[in-house]
Protein backbone atom coordinates (compact mmCIF):
# COMPACT_ATOMS: atom_id res chain seq x y z
CA UNK A 1 0.00 0.00 0.00
CA UNK A 2 1.82 3.31 -1.03
CA UNK A 3 1.30 6.24 1.44
CA UNK A 4 -0.84 9.08 0.64
CA UNK A 5 0.78 11.78 -1.20
CA UNK A 6 0.04 15.57 0.69
CA UNK A 7 1.27 19.12 0.13
CA UNK A 8 1.40 21.76 2.60
CA UNK A 9 1.66 25.52 2.10
CA UNK A 10 0.55 28.70 3.40
CA UNK A 11 -1.98 31.06 2.34
CA UNK A 12 -3.01 34.29 3.79
CA UNK A 13 -1.10 33.30 6.71
CA UNK A 14 -3.33 29.73 7.61
CA UNK A 15 -2.05 26.62 6.56
CA UNK A 16 -3.12 24.86 3.98
CA UNK A 17 -3.05 21.06 3.16
CA UNK A 18 -3.41 19.19 0.40
CA UNK A 19 -4.59 15.10 -0.13
CA UNK A 20 -2.71 14.77 -3.80
CA UNK A 21 -4.73 11.49 -4.08
CA UNK A 22 -8.18 12.19 -3.09
CA UNK A 23 -8.12 16.00 -4.45
CA UNK A 24 -9.29 17.79 -1.18
CA UNK A 25 -7.88 20.25 0.74
CA UNK A 26 -8.33 22.17 4.03
CA UNK A 27 -7.62 24.87 5.28
CA UNK A 28 -7.29 25.92 9.16
CA UNK A 29 -8.22 29.24 10.02
CA UNK A 30 -9.47 31.45 12.81
CA UNK A 31 -13.17 31.97 11.53
CA UNK A 32 -12.64 35.05 9.12
CA UNK A 33 -11.80 33.29 6.03
CA UNK A 34 -13.38 34.77 3.40
CA UNK A 35 -14.81 33.52 0.21
CA UNK A 36 -12.30 35.33 -2.32
CA UNK A 37 -9.65 34.04 -0.11
CA UNK A 38 -10.48 30.47 -0.76
CA UNK A 39 -10.94 31.06 -3.97
CA UNK A 40 -7.64 32.11 -4.50
CA UNK A 41 -6.34 29.15 -2.42
CA UNK A 42 -7.99 26.44 -4.75
CA UNK A 43 -6.22 28.21 -7.47
CA UNK A 44 -2.94 28.23 -6.14
CA UNK A 45 -3.68 24.23 -5.15
CA UNK A 46 -5.04 23.61 -8.39
CA UNK A 47 -4.79 25.78 -11.15
CA UNK A 48 -7.77 28.59 -12.79
CA UNK A 49 -9.63 26.03 -14.92
CA UNK A 50 -9.93 23.71 -11.41
CA UNK A 51 -13.83 23.49 -10.35
CA UNK A 52 -14.30 22.55 -6.49
CA UNK A 53 -17.19 22.12 -4.02
CA UNK A 54 -17.79 22.30 -0.30
CA UNK A 55 -19.77 19.80 1.12
CA UNK A 56 -21.85 20.87 4.38
CA UNK A 57 -22.91 17.13 5.91
CA UNK A 58 -25.79 16.44 7.94
CA UNK A 59 -25.49 17.36 11.21
CA UNK A 60 -24.86 13.74 12.25
CA UNK A 61 -22.00 13.52 10.23
CA UNK A 62 -20.38 16.75 11.75
CA UNK A 63 -16.82 16.48 12.87
CA UNK A 64 -15.20 19.55 14.87
CA UNK A 65 -11.98 18.78 15.35
CA UNK A 66 -10.33 22.14 14.18
CA UNK A 67 -11.55 24.81 12.36
CA UNK A 68 -11.25 24.30 9.02
CA UNK A 69 -12.66 24.54 5.75
CA UNK A 70 -12.33 21.77 2.95
CA UNK A 71 -12.74 21.51 -1.11
CA UNK A 72 -13.17 18.75 -3.12
CA UNK A 73 -11.63 19.42 -6.81
CA UNK A 74 -14.43 18.02 -9.32
CA UNK A 75 -12.98 16.21 -12.23
CA UNK A 76 -14.13 17.24 -15.55
CA UNK A 77 -16.91 15.01 -15.77
CA UNK A 78 -18.52 15.62 -12.54
CA UNK A 79 -21.64 17.33 -12.31
CA UNK A 80 -21.47 20.83 -10.66
CA UNK A 81 -23.95 23.28 -11.38
CA UNK A 82 -23.59 26.11 -13.87
CA UNK A 83 -24.02 28.90 -11.90
CA UNK A 84 -23.62 30.96 -15.36
CA UNK A 85 -26.97 29.52 -17.02
CA UNK A 86 -24.40 28.26 -20.05
CA UNK A 87 -26.11 25.58 -21.92
CA UNK A 88 -22.41 23.62 -23.14
CA UNK A 89 -22.87 20.68 -21.12
CA UNK A 90 -23.51 17.76 -23.98
CA UNK A 91 -23.60 15.25 -21.87
CA UNK A 92 -25.97 12.01 -22.06
CA UNK A 93 -27.36 13.09 -18.85
CA UNK A 94 -28.13 16.63 -19.67
CA UNK A 95 -29.80 15.49 -22.67
CA UNK A 96 -31.46 12.75 -21.22
CA UNK A 97 -32.57 14.66 -18.56
CA UNK A 98 -34.03 17.57 -21.25
CA UNK A 99 -35.53 14.70 -23.12
CA UNK A 100 -37.48 14.05 -20.03
CA UNK A 101 -38.75 17.27 -19.00
CA UNK A 102 -39.88 17.86 -22.59
CA UNK A 103 -41.75 15.16 -22.14
CA UNK A 104 -43.69 15.06 -19.42
CA UNK A 105 -44.87 18.73 -20.67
Amino acid sequence: MTEPRFEHFEAYGWPVTVDLDLGHLWVEHDGTITWDQLQAIKTLAWGSKARAIEVYPADDQIVRNTVARHLWRLGKDDFCPDLLGRRDDDSLRTRHAQSWAEASR
